[in-house]
């Protein structure tokens, strides 16, 4: 009998695939363990009842998101996972799980389209897996994940119509697809749209030239993809809300005009703000990598092209934001990533070259690598670490710091208040009211009793902040609970009582303000009724 062995190739193959297998089981691990610690976020909150009220009546609730400017896709998503465990937090939370991993496999698949060797593509999964800006969000149920992870896909099959001639049609058709899901994700998905033009020129030459009919030629195909993407986004015209999706936009950008007639030295700084997020959440070794590989001969078209479809998403938020938080910038992220490892692969591809070579100089650049890529990891392992075990303790940029730890978007509290509320419907009947109509309050309360019995319980945003007073719609019904709770901000808590009134309280760090449960059933039994005419 034959003795079949493996050819050299094979056994690499099998080894990369191995490896690669390991760190995607690592990736869950990490990304599983105490998935609830962190407490929910404002934004969290809302997405999850959103997808709660479309499993309730999903004909009335389907594109419910367009309302407030959001495309439903990843509300739909988190409607598909809220049956899998009773906490609903966690189910949601399984959502961005499962994105960073497609994302971890999107970074390999584009590695190797760009031609990186194996090792460089297990560097691409290592830095998805750790690095604090992918680690953070893909924790978090927030829709810059996915919209990521879409983006990603589109990324890599329009690489593959690049490259392919005879099944061109078919990944033109897919790249639509996927780049039309990140638009059902999240509309800055948007942004993406110039890099299509850009996208062609990563399979051509350096030093090839073109007239206005080749370079018509060569950007047909990913023109029609992104057309195939327009088409599928345009879909959600079939309904009645799609006219609200730009509505909210002055909330967060200034328009054009605002911009010539000034504020572009508002926004301007932007740039200023946005390297300081890269260099806390991607560290500056990556940063420093990715622009290195702008000196490497071997990787500098694809390097600057990588870097130019970084400053093409980026380029709205620079010119126009008025409201920018560092998750919305995730997906520029992407291509600094992948402009890292390329650079990284050509740095050591050289060292290994020189020191080969008895270039004695080459050995200290590198240690230089290794130390700078110690400190990456270093850097990653200490923020996970916070946000695993010590969330209050999280190295988060200001920004951040402030809307997930310290101010209302942060649920520090919320299940605290949950469980006292559910210790106290045990008995007898409660009813709830809580500053504002949406967000931390009331929603992140509301998500945790969907589905379960309710009869003794009846809570209500009064769309107050500061709260100064109780709602007549609240009163009315609350007289026939036995018991009285408003839950709110110490900040936003303007209604004078007395101090015996406040049954529980939970402070952020930072001596930010705290999560208050006040009782205030003699301030609801005090209110005469109203009379019916």
């Amino acid at each position: 009998m034959r003795k079949v062995t493996s050819s050299p190739e094979q056994k690499r193959k099998s080894s990369f695939l191995f490896a690669l297998g390991g760190f995607l089981i690592a990736y869950l691990i990490l990304h599983l363990f105490n998935l609830e610690v962190f407490p929910v976020f404002a934004d969290e909150a809302i997405y999850i009842r959103w997808a709660q009220l479309l499993l309730d009546d999903w004909k009335q609730y389907l594109f419910f998101a367009l309302n407030d400017g959001k495309t439903p896709l990843f509300v739909w998503l988190i409607a598909l996972t809220q049956w899998i465990t009773s906490n609903q937090l966690i189910a949601a939370r399984l959502v961005s799980v499962l994105g960073g991993l497609t994302q971890a496999v999107a970074v390999a698949l584009i590695l190797k389209e760009l031609g990186a060797k194996r090792f460089t593509q297990m560097l691409g999964v290592i830095l998805v897996t750790t690095l604090p800006y992918w680690f953070m969000y893909h924790r978090l149920a927030v829709m810059d994940g996915w919209l990521t992870a879409w983006l990603s896909l589109s990324f890599w099959a329009s690489l593959k119509v690049n490259q392919t001639r005879s099944k061109k049609w078919r990944w033109i058709v897919i790249t639509g697809l996927f780049y039309g899901a990140a638009l059902w994700t999240k509309l800055p998905a948007l942004f993406y749209l110039p890099i299509f033009v850009i996208l062609p020129f990563f399979s051509t030459k350096r030093d090839q030239k073109y007239d206005l009919v080749n370079l018509f030629q060569l950007c047909l195909p990913q023109l029609l993809a992104a057309g195939v993407g327009l088409c599928v986004f345009f879909a959600l015209l079939i309904s009645p809300a799609f006219g609200q999706l730009f509505a909210r936009g002055q909330d967060f950008s200034f328009t054009l005009s605002e911009v010539v007639a000034g504020k572009w030295t508002e926004s301007f700084p932007n740039m200023l703000r946005f390297i300081g997020y890269f260099a806390s959440y991607l560290t500056y070794p990556v940063l420093l990598a990715a622009v290195a590989g702008l000196f490497s001969e071997r990787e500098r078209k694809r390097v600057a092209l990588l870097l130019l479809c970084s400053l093409i998403f980026l380029s709205p938020f620079i010119l126009l934001g008025k409201v920018v938080h560092p998750r919305y910038l995730l997906p520029a992220a992407l291509f600094l990533t992948l402009a890292a490892s390329l650079s990284l692969e050509s740095l050591c591809l050289r060292c290994s070259l020189a020191v080969q070579q008895g270039k004695v100089l080459w050995v200290g650049v590198a240690f230089v690598i290794a130390l700078l890529l110690g400190q990456v990891f270093t850097q990653s392992a200490v923020f996970i670490s916070h946000f695993l075990f010590s969330p209050d303790t999280t190295p988060l940029v200001a920004v951040d710091r402030t809307q997930y730890l310290e101010e209302w978007s942060s649920g520090h509290g919320i299940t605290e208040t949950v469980q006292l509320i559910q210790q106290l419907t045990a008995d007898h009947t409660v009813a709830v009211a809580t500053e504002g109509r949406f967000g931390t309050l009331p929603d992140a309360l509301l998500l945790y009793f969907h589905g379960k019995d309710v009869e003794n319980l009846y809570i209500e945003g009064t769309g107050q902040y500061p709260v100064k007073s109780l709602p007549d719609f609240f009163t009315e019904r609350a007289k026939d609970f036995d018991q009285s709770l408003l839950v709110v901000n110490s900040h936003r808590m303007e209604l004078k009582l007395p101090p015996q009134a406040l049954i529980a309280e939970y402070c952020r760090p930072n001596a930010a303000p705290c999560l208050q449960v006040w009782d205030v059933t003699a301030l609801v039994k005090a209110v005469p009724s109203s009379q019916t005419p």
